[in-house]
């Protein structure tokens, strides 16, 4: 559901303005820490040398009044509290955080990490109650872009026996998808390609980095391929990573990128969708 200026949501549970969860204190996702895990002191000279650093997860804290409008008891503030509580449920997964900001739409994935309502006040029917969110990708995410292609391909043409070659030109299928990271910091997109396809392969052009297997998809079945996670999946169920021919795994760069769908063989079927975010 499309959110209003200062709601948040995680999984089904909206909150701030017009909800029964009043969000407190301005929510601040933009925390920039830095995890760095080999430092040593410099041998002879100042200071010290540092290994590889990234950026560290970000822990999102929530001050949440929680209150049933219709009815503000304390079994009416237990139901919105159940509700509250199971957003906030610990996940095997990563669940998505999302808010709106200046018309803009974002995104967060990771964990729910605490509830802890402030009883006193139960008994009039409301709590204020201290939440947090840990983003375990720290990276912030825009709305959810995605594009699709055919193999390249070329219809129609012909050339005139006439005294002078007339030619009139082909339709060109290109194969390919521009994609744009209006954010500041690389993203991960997500691969489908949708049989009938014999040898797909998948090409970032500005690199020339290639992701390609050795299979063949019927039709309708899909192979689900995940960048962030480096996972490649039959239809979302069957691994597929171990016949994969060429493992250049990518991310798309601020700015606009060029991605080229092939096969070993044409099939005017076989198609590729790519779903990707902004990243900051």
């Amino acid at each position: 559901m499309a959110l209003s200026a200062g709601q948040y949501q995680i999984g089904d549970l909206v909150m701030g303005a017009g909800t029964n969860y009043l969000v407190l204190d301005d929510v601040n996702p933009w925390t920039v820490t830095t995890r760095y895990d080999q430092v040593s002191p410099r041998t002879g000279d100042h200071g010290s040398w540092s290994g590889q650093e990234w950026r560290d997860e970000v822990m999102v804290p929530m001050r949440i009044r929680v209150r049933n409008q219709a009815d503000g008891t304390p079994g009416g503030w237990l139901a919105a509290h159940q509700r509250l509580a199971a957003a906030f449920t610990p996940s095997h997964t990563d669940v998505e955080l999302r808010w709106m900001t200046g018309g803009v739409e974002y995104m967060m994935r990771g964990r729910p990490r605490l509830v802890e309502p402030e009883v006193t006040t139960i008994r009039r029917g409301y709590s204020v109650t201290r939440c947090a969110f840990a983003a375990l990708d720290p990276r912030i995410y825009g709305a959810e872009q995605v594009a699709s292609t055919l193999l390249p391909s070329s219809s129609g043409g012909l050339v005139w026996p006439v005294t002078w070659p007339e030619t009139w030109p082909a339709v060109v299928t290109s194969g390919r998808i521009q994609a744009s990271n209006e954010g500041r910091a690389p993203t991960r997109p997500r691969l489908v390609i949708h049989g009938p396809v014999e040898g797909p392969r998948v090409t970032l052009v500005d690199t020339g980095q290639t992701l390609a297997w050795d299979l063949a998809l019927t039709a309708g079945q899909w192979l689900d391929v995940d960048t962030d996670r480096r996972t490649s999946l039959i239809n979302g169920q069957v691994s597929r990573s171990g016949q994969m021919t060429s493992r250049q795994w990518f991310e798309l760069p601020p700015g606009g990128s060029e991605i080229a769908f092939g096969a070993s063989v044409h099939n005017p079927d076989a198609a590729l969708s790519v779903a990707y975010r902004s990243a900051w």
